[in-house]
């Protein structure tokens, strides 16, 4: 438990719900529904922003990630970025002390939406901030705008939120699943690859990051797979790799199944020989232990990394560093940046996010030094930041690290916006 806990700061609880991971097509069907409300939900904010409550005494703000699951490494560290960002704002949200409701979502639909019910409707919380995955996000969305409560992204953004799907509701303060591959298709094909082998996990943010993988390729993609969220066994995929002749291979697998992947890759004598490319999600120091030196060298895009070189960051970094032992993954970055965010938003209030139209406008405005340097919101609210290329390599005393290679987009907006009607 955080160490402000003890001293009263916060109170932090978590809930356990066992839940099954629908199928996709359930997931999809679930979508198309969970926006009809939208039109209604922004007529709502305006009137809701109408009436200028006061301040609370203090926020109750819901912080709820994977916390276990197949892809419980990436809510870890998200944790751990939040729990920095605590450190940081010693306890208040723009000058309002706050409580912490945690849930788990377990890169589940179903468990995020049963999550989402206990900190909107028993837990009452004010604010709502993470979620790991993209099948949660379209998941959340629904609940979230039904209750007209503001949630801050931090991981991942699909298309469809993006685009026709806007919500006034929801801040993507990370990025869109197309913006953390931008540029890697061309990178690819400057770099020589002339046949590509695409895969990744069968839900939204592997098949948009492929998807973006392959723009800007000039040579031939001779596969395009999918495999499950929680398959670890991927010799019969790598067996496929071989046979098809590619020089290349993007692949999009965070957490336990990248662990393996790059493993069962190295074992099958392929590093080296095919050259292995992806975005942050395969590879960094979440999994660097676990990885070891069979990830030297997979070049790997992001928006964030340690190396970027700014204040904030330096301080973030040295501090992660003395906390917790090595980089921060881009996980913890894009979480402590999540929390600069709403603390910016709310001192800018002054405390009064029960104005929400005032506290909408005081989010746009993104007043906040970002660890990835240059950042704002498009009218989509979704980032418009940076892409970097990088690849893993190894320091002198031995510990891995991500060196920057290239710039791939500077200051991209995501492609999506111009389909968002939202104003």
């Amino acid at each position: 438990m955080h160490p402000m806990v003890r001293r009263s700061a916060f109170a932090m609880r978590v809930a356990t719900v066992p839940a099954a991971c629908p199928a996709r097509s359930a997931i999809k069907a679930s979508v198309a529904a969970a926006f009809t409300a939208i039109l209604v939900v922004s007529t709502a904010l305006g009137v809701a922003g109408t009436a200028r409550a006061q301040a609370p005494a203090s926020i109750r703000l819901g912080f709820i990630a994977a916390m276990s699951g197949p892809l419980s490494v990436v809510g870890a560290e998200q944790k751990r970025g939040f729990d920095l960002a605590l450190d940081h704002l010693g306890g208040k949200l723009g000058g309002i002390p706050f409580e912490v409701i945690q849930g788990d979502s377990k890169a589940n639909p179903t468990a995020t939406v049963q999550e989402l019910s206990r900190l909107i409707d028993k837990d009452r919380v004010d604010i709502i901030t993470g979620l790991s995955t993209s099948n949660e996000l379209v998941a959340a969305i629904k609940p979230i705008s039904d209750a007209r409560l503001f949630f801050i992204g931090m991981n991942g953004g699909p298309a469809v939120l993006a685009g026709e799907q806007c919500s006034p509701w929801y801040f993507n303060a990370s990025f869109q699943n197309g913006q953390l591959t931008a540029g890697m298709g061309a990178y690819m094909a400057k770099a020589g690859v002339k046949k590509l082998y695409l895969m990744g996990m069968d839900y939204e943010a592997g098949h948009e990051h492929t998807e973006a993988a392959k723009k800007g390729f000039t040579g031939e993609v001779v596969a395009h797979a999918f495999t499950p969220i929680p398959q670890v066994d991927f010799a019969a995929d790598i067996a496929r790799i071989r046979a098809s002749g590619a020089d290349g291979v993007f692949a999009f697998y965070p957490g336990a199944p990248g662990i393996a992947f790059v493993r069962q890759w190295n074992q099958a004598g392929l590093n080296g020989k095919i050259a292995l490319f992806s975005n942050i999600a395969l590879s960094e120091p979440t999994v660097f232990q676990a990885q070891g030196k069979t990830a030297l060298g997979i070049v790997v895009s992001a928006n964030y990394f340690a190396g970027i070189d700014n204040p904030r960051n330096r301080r973030f970094v040295q501090d992660f560093r003395a906390k917790f032992g090595r980089d921060p993954a881009s996980y913890a970055g894009l979480a402590y940046d999540s929390m600069m965010l709403i603390d910016a938003a709310v001192r800018e209030v002054k405390g009064n996010i029960r104005d929400q139209t005032a506290f909408r406008a005081a989010l746009r405005h993104a007043n906040f030094e970002s660890v990835r340097g240059p950042f704002r919101f498009n009218a989509n609210q979704q980032p418009i930041q940076n892409t970097y290329v990088t690849q893993v390599d190894q320091r002198p005393d031995g510990s891995l690290w991500l060196r920057q290679l290239s710039v791939a987009a500077e200051n991209a907006p995501d492609e999506f916006a111009s389909r968002c009607s939202m104003k």
